[in-house]
């Protein structure tokens, strides 16, 4: 290949190719600098008196499974209006990196993906020199002054650090948009409420809704920091899931009055009670329907489970859900089913900010599930995070967005 193609396949600006050299597993790449002159960074005037020269590699976009090294001089230059010296600038190769800008773009697109280890491995470059190209592109994506102008829907959720739900982080997120907007420390309500008040006014006046779990401090900091006028919405998943939970408790003792022959033929039915009779398989429904004709408890169960689930399904009246959620709060207690007396005290503890479902446009953080899912991926490919800050960094760039 002539050196004249290959200086426009580089397409780099103000070198040109004046040769090149391979082997197994690296190609050499030799350029010249066009001009003989330089720009002294301090007073912008060109200046062609060289003070000393010295040949550096750069590494380029790797190439038909070979790594591609860039070998020039790298020229110093003595001002002749400062008077001192000074080092070429290259456009294509961040100041004091030994990398060209568009490998460094290629190993942070790498790390959007992969943990920051597995890339190093693969590029045959260390962790060090991969999270510092990874955090110096990643500073320009997580701008703050990227913020949204306006937040019409508001979520609060958490999501553990550790195993056994511990060390929890609060993620904020613009439902409608689908981002994530900011990663806070904790979920304590002083962290929360400290958020708020830093938004800017014209921010926190455009909220009208903020969705979030049966979790107090968020509904204080929600109600201290934000605008009165502001609705809470409590997450109709998370409601579902508290009852799903004290089903699953009740289940349990009611298959402990059982002989050891029914609970084996009842097992497995954890997941069938608790999944939604829509999603289930013929294997499932042919399981459940075994169940009913064996346990009349856990088929009232699961039947009291689907109609709760149908009035969030089909409802759109906030009159006529409350009506049909007292009724519902009054089957239960006639089951005399001490396992969900818990439930039922929730329901009644947070009714109001429930029912603002209904009158809200049926808001949820369901929307945001798949972001919840990349968070758990985000955490299980660096194997944990150690360092919050890098986890937040990690989740602004992959689940951040733009404006």
């Amino acid at each position: 290949m002539a050196v004249r193609e290959l200086t426009d396949i580089l397409n780099l600006s103000h070198v040109q190719v004046t040769g090149y050299d391979k082997g197994p597993n690296r190609i050499e790449v030799f350029l010249e600098h066009e001009k003989k002159t330089a720009r002294c960074p301090a007073c912008g005037v060109r200046s062609s008196r060289k003070h000393s020269e010295k040949a550096i590699e750069v590494r380029d976009l790797s190439c038909f499974g070979r790594d591609v090294y860039l070998v020039l001089p790298r020229r110093r230059f003595k001002c002749r209006v400062c008077g001192k010296p000074f080092a070429e600038r290259l456009s294509f190769v961040e100041f004091g990196m030994r990398f060209t800008k568009r490998y460094e773009q290629y190993i942070y697109d790498q790390c959007i993906e992969r943990s920051h280890a597995a890339v190093a491995k693969h590029e045959g470059v260390s962790d060090t020199v991969v999270r510092k190209i990874y955090d110096s592109y990643a500073v320009a994506c997580v701008d703050p002054q990227g913020r949204p102008k306006a937040i019409r829907v508001l979520g609060i959720d958490e999501i553990s650090m550790r195993k056994g739900h511990r060390d929890f982080v609060c993620v904020i997120t613009d439902i409608d948009r689908r981002r994530v907007i900011e990663v806070l420390d904790d979920r304590l309500k002083e962290t929360l409420v400290a958020y708020f008040e830093a938004l800017p006014r014209s921010v926190r006046n455009s909220i009208k809704y903020v969705s979030i779990d049966m979790w107090e401090g968020y509904y204080q900091a929600v109600t201290e920091a934000l605008p009165k006028r502001v609705k809470v919405v409590v997450d109709r998943f998370h409601v579902m899931k508290n009852l799903n939970d004290a089903l699953t408790k009740c289940r349990r003792e009611i298959q402990r009055t059982m002989s050891k022959e029914d609970r084996d033929e009842l097992k497995g039915l954890r997941w069938i009670l608790v999944k939604n009779q829509d999603n289930l398989d013929k294997e499932e429904k042919a399981k459940l329907k075994q169940m009913y004709m064996k346990c009349p408890e856990l088929k009232t169960c699961h039947k009291l489970k689907e109609d709760f689930r149908s009035i969030f399904e089909t409802e759109t009246s906030r009159v006529k859900a409350k009506a049909k959620l007292q009724a519902w709060k009054r089957r239960v207690r006639k089951t005399g089913l001490k396992s969900l007396e818990p439930f039922l005290t929730t329901l009644d503890n947070w009714e109001q900010w429930i029912l603002n479902y209904f009158s809200s446009g049926k808001i949820t953080n369901g929307a945001v599930e798949g972001i919840n899912n990349k968070l758990k991926l985000i955490k299980r490919r660096a194997y944990g995070y150690r360092n919050n800050g890098n986890f937040r960094q990690r989740v602004l760039v992959e689940c951040g967005g733009q404006e």
